[in-house]
């Protein structure tokens, strides 16, 4: 295998490699080592079944069910969600703010695997930023002053469910009650720190109200997402990219021809318990 590099901030594609069979312990080192030094890998040309695809994400750990997702679930394949266009309203899909897969549960997710089976002819790409540079490029005033503090993330603060009613509201949030997480994230392989708030799922700091949590939160979102720390994605049919959603955001475009199919299917793995439910912590003035 030979790696290269995809952007200065963050990327890599693996050459030489192709998703089959049982893999060497070597192998999977190899590529565990590559994927925290890169947070990005891009296989390209994969043209794999569903089982390949879940049985090659079990290598880097065990793989969530989306139970906590139902509607985005494959029938078949629970480990398995749908990032489809096929059937639905694409101006209210998921995943148009930059976030974090998972960060409004109490065990975000370490990694997704998203495999591309039909692409348009242009456009729908995905956007990545690397959460490690943000938080280096902060003075070190910002770091000591964020590294006490911790946020809530919730699924209600995501811009495609505004306008909905309150019932519509509270019972999305019971499938996904609000949890605090540290604002800063030391990254478990790694150690590196990373920033660990998004504009999708961060509300509030904790103990602040939503309106005195604004005007940093809103720094911070625009600080991450500088030129220099972003790699743009254009999808090819059958590529299968990794990332590590411990030290990296993501957006999806929708800059395309939406009576052109975009079909890609993603596995999500499960990482560690590092937030709280926010049930009596949060002032969610």
């Amino acid at each position: 295998m030979k790696f290269r590099k995809l952007s200065n901030s963050l990327g890599a594609e693996v050459l030489g490699f192709k998703i089959q069979g049982d893999l060497a312990p070597a192998v999977v080192d190899e590529l565990r080592e590559a994927f925290h030094r890169y947070q990005i890998l891009l296989f390209r040309d994969q043209p794999i079944s569903f089982e390949t695809h879940i049985a090659f994400s079990r290598y880097f750990g065990p793989l969530d069910q989306h139970e906590h997702v139902p509607d985005y679930r494959h029938p078949d394949h629970p480990t398995l969600i749908k990032v489809t266009n096929e059937g639905k309203e694409r101006s209210k899909v998921f995943g148009q703010q930059w976030h974090s897969d998972h960060s409004m549960a109490i065990r975000p997710s370490l990694a997704s695997l998203l495999h591309a089976h039909e692409i348009p002819d242009v456009g729908g790409d995905t956007m990545f930023t690397n959460m490690c540079g943000a938080y280096d490029s902060l003075s070190s005033g910002m770091q000591r002053m964020l590294s006490e503090m911790r946020a809530v993330h919730t699924v209600i603060a995501a811009r495609h469910l505004r306008g909905l009613d309150e019932k519509t509201l509270a019972k999305k949030e019971s499938v996904n009650p609000p949890v605090i997480h540290p604002v800063v994230r030391a990254h478990p392989e790694t150690g590196r720190k990373a920033l660990y708030v998004s504009e999708m799922l961060t509300s509030h700091f904790e103990g602040m109200s939503v309106e005195e949590s604004r005007p940093l939160l809103e720094y911070l979102f625009a600080h991450s997402v500088r030129p220099e720390l972003v790699y743009r994605h254009q999808w090819r049919r059958h590529d299968l990219l990794m990332w590590d959603n411990r030290c990296t955001m993501h957006l999806a475009l929708m800059d395309y021809d939406h009576q052109q199919l975009r079909r890609l299917f993603r596995t999500t793995i499960e990482g560690d318990y590092v937030g709280e439910y926010a049930h009596e912590h949060a002032n969610a003035a």
